[in-house]
């Protein structure tokens, strides 16, 4: 079934924006380039049109703070061509990274970011469908915090539905 955002999936990734981790990798770039890379293969899922949120944590709080229109998904070593010089830029030396370059019209970083809290976890039902689960517990008993079973959940790139993705664009608006 082809998602009517787009050809491929829509995507929901996690970023780190600490100064230490974004020496060494610098991913994603919000602008002017509006580009990501990853080795993750579910990156190539996502094709022209699809829509890819980014989401962070600031100050013990998890928002969601940009997404891309992908224009474009190439590989690492297809970089050059595109003449990169922001996060991305490094994935020519990496044949199996992928690279989606967001249309730069469409992408748009967030002035007000939206709060990635119970309530809207809650919202988003992700494909195939597996809800974020709360109410966890560690391995010492201890009860998990709404944020930690929400970072727990979205480690990993998560694949959103099309309603997930009208959901989150009515909060953008």
């Amino acid at each position: 079934m082809v998602s009517k955002h787009g050809k491929g999936k829509n995507l929901l990734i996690v970023y780190n924006e600490s100064i230490k981790y974004r020496r060494r990798h610098p991913d994603p770039t919000f602008s002017p380039e509006w580009s990501y890379c990853d080795s993750r293969k579910r990156l190539q899922l996502c094709g022209k049109g699809n829509y890819v949120f980014f989401h962070t944590t600031r100050r013990k709080k998890r928002y969601v703070t940009a997404y891309f229109v992908v224009e474009e998904s190439i590989l690492g070593r297809d970089v050059p061509r595109y003449n990169l010089t922001g996060g991305a830029s490094h994935a020519y030396r990496f044949a199996e990274h992928y690279v989606i370059l967001g249309d730069k019209e469409l992408s748009k970083e967030l002035s007000e970011p939206i709060e990635f809290d119970r309530s809207l976890a809650q919202e988003l039902t992700f494909e195939p469908p597996k809800p974020i689960e709360f109410g966890k517990v560690n391995k010492f008993g201890r009860p998990l915090s709404d944020l930690e079973c929400i970072s727990i959940a979205t480690r990993s790139i998560r694949v959103l539905t099309d309603q997930d993705v009208d959901n989150l664009l009515i909060m953008v608006k």
